[in-house]
């Protein structure tokens, strides 16, 4: 499901166009960057308090972006 998240919110940033795309782009990245490189380590290695806090960050992300689109359109 994060996977499909992760996917969703790419598609959604590379047609926004906005002056702020860059900073959601970036903040985006650095995330993926992130989970995937938690994601990738032995299941006894992964810190379950850093898979949460990327989890956490990405819903921000998801949310400000939505807002964001909302109040463009309104």
């Amino acid at each position: 499901m994060i996977d499909s998240l992760i996917k969703l919110l790419g598609v959604a940033l590379s047609i926004w166009d906005s002056k702020e795309k860059t900073k959601y782009f970036d903040k985006w990245m650095n995330l993926k960057r992130e989970y995937y490189a938690e994601l990738g380590k032995p299941r006894d290695d992964r810190d379950n308090a850093v898979m949460d806090n990327i989890l956490f960050e990405l819903q921000l992300l998801v949310d400000a972006f939505s807002s964001k689109l909302a109040t463009k359109n309104t």
